[in-house]
């Protein structure tokens, strides 16, 4: 798109080039100008020093005007979306959207992030956002309680994303200190005027992301409310703020169907969508537009695919997408680890070999001995827990004084067995115990020595 004079067109400051971060282009060519990093530098000083980009147009700007929303957007521009991939903190990150757009994914979300911090903090900024050309559809999520910090942070990456969500769903203590977020849902005297902020200010469609209130008729308002207010979209997590973790349960989808009934814009259905199959359930019982995941995600990026994909070749695209679009060790390790989960559990001296890996070729070759493991029927290999430690050793324990109180003393033979038994649990007190199961019908410990070697004895009954 070529640059426009007057208030046609908005440059924002730290434009983004082809595949890099928002942060200090040193160019960004379009197919008529170029827009220099003096430029984009000046810009960015007015902007610390005065808090007014003095290139921003707001509400008449006829872009802004007339940019498309509701079922229009999400059908001309987005291509009406099923299977979309949730904002996740720490997660989806461009090598992760890439690998979830490869297996199936419709339209992707970037990871929450914090609008104050985006629109002051240039490191932030460079850490936390990245695209490229086919990273789309996207849309970029930000959480803040302020009108003006939101639309800030919005104006940075409104020319690279098709869409701005709101967070008002996340339930973590960090959202409550921060006032944001889920503890933002029963305050609509902050939550609306942000969203008209960006409906008004920003060039593309605003969405939002919100969980259940108790009660049932009040999120109702709310949703509609936030229609009002300039919502083209909205995102509905079928839990309260209280149904996370251990108390998540099973998420509501009949709340979810009563709000889309009330709407006239699309409506997201999210939660408790962890398999291919659950994905047509959700749909025929909210009469939701499309679904939304994100544990399911996280533990088979092929889920929207509906392929049965091993989750090693799949960590293998992964670690491939990260060398194409960098990414901080620790984030792809996390992702490995939850994509490989179920193998890790049967291979426990590879999971913690993993934790340790500090680079990417030793993230790699942990991801082959996996596979190799798998393909020659290797033990599984489990470490115990200390509960299963205490156990076994009472049991040792308990069956040597069973062994010392019917032994004769007088037999010599008994006698050199019992001094060779000493000497084996000696011995073996430098050694980590770990359990396995060759078979149903064949269980053994192995015992895996410090130099890493291993042998398997008779699980004692």
């Amino acid at each position: 798109m070529s640059e426009q004079t007057g208030t046609e067109k908005v440059e924002v400051q730290d434009n983004i080039t082809t595949t890099t971060t928002v942060t200090d282009s040193i160019t960004t060519t379009t197919s008529t100008t170029t827009t220099t990093i003096e430029e984009t530098k000046t810009k960015e000083t007015e902007i610390e020093h005065t808090g007014i980009n003095p290139e921003l147009t707001l509400i008449n700007n006829p872009i802004i005007m007339n940019k498309l929303a509701g079922y229009q957007f999400f059908e001309k521009i987005l291509k009406s979306p099923k299977k979309i991939v949730a904002p996740m903190v720490d997660h989806t990150y461009l090598a992760f959207r890439m690998l979830c757009r490869k297996y199936g994914s419709d339209m992707v979300y970037t990871p929450m992030m914090h609008s104050k911090n985006f629109a002051t903090q240039k490191v932030y900024r460079k850490d936390n956002f990245s695209t490229c050309p086919e990273d789309r559809p996207l849309v970029v999520q930000f959480c803040g309680n302020e009108p003006e910090w939101v639309v800030k942070a919005a104006k940075y990456v409104e020319n690279d994303c098709d869409a701005i969500d709101l967070n008002l769903g996340c339930p973590q203590q960090i959202a409550r200190r921060g006032n944001y977020g889920s503890f933002l849902l029963d305050k609509p005297h902050i939550i609306l005027p942000i969203v008209r902020a960006l409906h008004q200010n920003i060039k593309v469609p605003i969405f939002c992301k919100i969980r259940l209130l108790p009660n049932l008729d009040d999120t109702i308002k709310l949703a509609k409310d936030l229609q009002d207010a300039g919502c083209q979209l909205l995102t509905v997590h079928g839990r309260t703020k209280e149904q996370k973790g251990q108390f998540a349960g099973v998420a509501n989808w009949d709340a979810i169907a009563r709000i889309k009934k009330e709407l006239t814009i699309p409506v997201i259905a999210n939660g408790s969508v962890l398999e291919y199959e659950d994905i047509d359930r959700c749909l025929n019982q909210t009469g939701a537009d499309g679904v939304m995941s994100a544990d399911g995600i996280l533990a088979n990026p092929a889920m929207f695919s509906g392929l049965n994909v091993d989750t090693i070749q799949v960590a293998r695209d992964y670690l491939e997408l990260c060398h194409k679009y960098p990414t901080q060790l620790g984030i792809a390790r996390s992702h490995l680890f939850k994509m490989l989960k179920s193998k890790l559990d049967l291979q426990a001296d590879l999971r913690d070999q993993l934790h340790q890996c500090a680079t990417y070729p030793e993230l790699s070759e942990i991801v082959e001995q996996l596979d190799h493991r798998i393909k020659t029927n290797a033990p599984q290999v489990k470490v115990l827990s200390n509960k299963e430690k205490r156990e076994l050793k009472a049991k040792q324990e308990q069956e040597q004084k069973d062994q010392n109180t019917t032994t004769t003393t007088d037999n010599t033979n008994n006698n050199n067995k019992r001094d060779n038994n000493n000497e084996d649990e000696t011995d073996q007190s430098d050694k980590k115990k770990v359990k396995t199961n060759n078979d149903k019908n064949n269980n053994e410990y192995v015992i895996l020595t410090k130099d890493g070697a291993s042998e398997p004895v008779p699980m004692q009954n």
